[in-house]
């Protein structure tokens, strides 16, 4: 009896584990495949009248209706989720519409700085499908500033063939970005390029992926992988928010440090 209750119990842990591998958002693929209702999720009733809300519920992660009015929780992703079907979205792979933001950790004078470099899906000449990088955020921590602060030289000093520069490259070359013009704006992306590639900035590890979509009109949502022995588990919807068109651009290029 005891062998047959042994086997019995590890035909149930297998079992279980097998429904929680169908129920789980396993990729980010699958999760487009979820979004657009190519696919749903397992154990769901077809012929429900509800299915696609349900579908599209299940796609978020259940902490984020932790502390909240759970009628107005599913008002607000029903409305979403409305959105979505009113504007006939569909994700796909080569939108330009959506961004992978990948958090890594580096070392910068031998000590840890955490920064975000921004992808996002792109061609290559031969029009291969392949990733590319578009942005970075966190480059304050290694002396970068965009700021509308600036340095000058001394007005006359085309007339000493601008002798000043000795001094200004002695004493302020940690703050040498601040002479330049006015109308000129430092790139954040082409200052992480560089650092890089002297082998001031080195790579240590890879923290997280998140994916920011801004395929949905009036709407942004990010999507995180979430691990956990149920059913709401795999790439889900961690964060999203109605907002305005403006609000999308500041948005969007906040993400770019534009």
């Amino acid at each position: 009896m005891d062998s047959k209750g042994q086997s019995v119990s590890m035909f149930g842990t297998e079992d279980y584990y097998d429904t929680i591998f169908r129920q789980s958002v396993k990729s980010c693929d699958e999760f487009m495949c979820r979004f657009n209702e190519e696919e749903f999720f397992p154990d769901l009733e077809k012929n429900d009248p509800q299915l696609g809300q349900k579908n599209f519920l299940m796609l978020f992660d259940y902490e984020m209706a932790k502390d909240k009015n759970k009628d107005d929780f599913l008002k607000q992703v029903f409305l979403f989720y409305d959105a979505v079907k009113t504007n006939g979205t569909k994700l796909k792979y080569e939108s330009k519409n959506w961004y992978a933001e990948q958090r890594i950790m580096f070392f910068f004078n031998k000590k840890p700085i955490e920064l975000c470099l921004i992808l996002q899906p792109d061609k290559t000449p031969k029009k291969l499908s392949c990733w590319t990088v578009v942005g970075v955020n966190g480059l304050e921590k290694v002396g970068y500033k965009d700021a509308v602060d600036r340095m000058a030289i001394s007005p006359e000093q085309h007339e000493a063939e601008f002798i000043e520069l000795e001094s200004v490259f002695k004493f302020n070359s940690k703050n040498f970005s601040q002479f330049r013009s006015y109308n000129c704006h430092l790139d954040a992306l082409s200052y992480f390029f560089a650092l890089v590639e002297k082998g001031m900035l080195v790579f240590d590890k890879r923290i997280s992926t998140t994916f920011h979509f801004f395929d949905v009109p009036s709407y942004v949502f990010s999507v995180n992988y979430f691990n956990r022995k149920k059913s709401n588990t795999g790439w889900l919807i961690s964060e999203y928010k109605k907002v305005s068109y403006d609000e999308k651009e500041s948005i969007l290029n906040k993400l770019l440090s534009k």
